[in-house]
C-alpha cells in the first residue's frame, strides 16, 4: 500500500494556469504543420487553416505542468501529436493509454486541452470526437 495523499499535496504543479493568449493558424501566415513549444503553455491554438492541420507538441519530458488548448474554427481535422511516441492518453473514441496522437474530427467548434506531467500527455476533450491512435 502506498502512502495516503495529504490534503493540498500535488504530484505536478502547473507552471501557468491561466490562458495566456491565442495563436490563430490560417492560410495567411501558417501551414498544415504547426510546431508547439513548451513555452506555448497556456496558449489557445485556433485552427482556421483550410485543410487537416497537425500540431506537434514538444517532447513530453519538457512539459511537466504545461497545458495547451486547441479549437477548430473550420470544418477540418486537427491532429495533435505528442513529441514523444506512445505518451498520449485520452480521447472520446478509441481512447488509448499509449497513443502517438489524437485526431479531432473536422467540425467547427471541436475543442480539447492537453496537459503534460513530464512522462505522459493527457487529452481532455471538451467538444467533438477525438480519437487516439498510433
Amino acid at each position: 500500500m502506498g502512502t495516503a495523499r495529504e490534503q493540498g499535496q500535488r504530484n505536478v504543479a502547473f507552471n501557468e494556469l491561466n490562458l495566456r493568449g491565442i495563436a490563430i493558424n490560417d492560410a495567411t501566415n501558417n501551414t498544415a504543420s504547426v510546431t508547439v513549444y513548451a513555452s506555448d503553455s497556456g496558449i489557445m491554438f485556433v485552427n482556421e487553416y483550410a485543410g487537416t492541420t497537425t500540431y506537434t507538441l514538444p517532447v513530453v519530458a519538457d512539459c511537466a505542468g504545461k497545458m495547451f488548448f486547441f479549437y477548430g474554427n473550420v470544418g477540418n481535422d486537427i491532429v495533435i501529436t505528442g513529441g514523444t511516441a506512445a505518451k498520449m492518453s485520452g480521447g472520446t473514441t478509441s481512447a488509448a493509454v499509449d497513443s502517438d496522437k489524437v485526431t479531432g474530427t473536422g467540425a467547427i467548434g471541436i475543442a480539447a486541452m492537453v496537459i503534460g506531467d513530464g512522462s505522459s500527455y493527457f487529452v481532455i476533450p471538451f467538444v467533438g470526437t477525438w480519437t487516439g491512435s498510433t
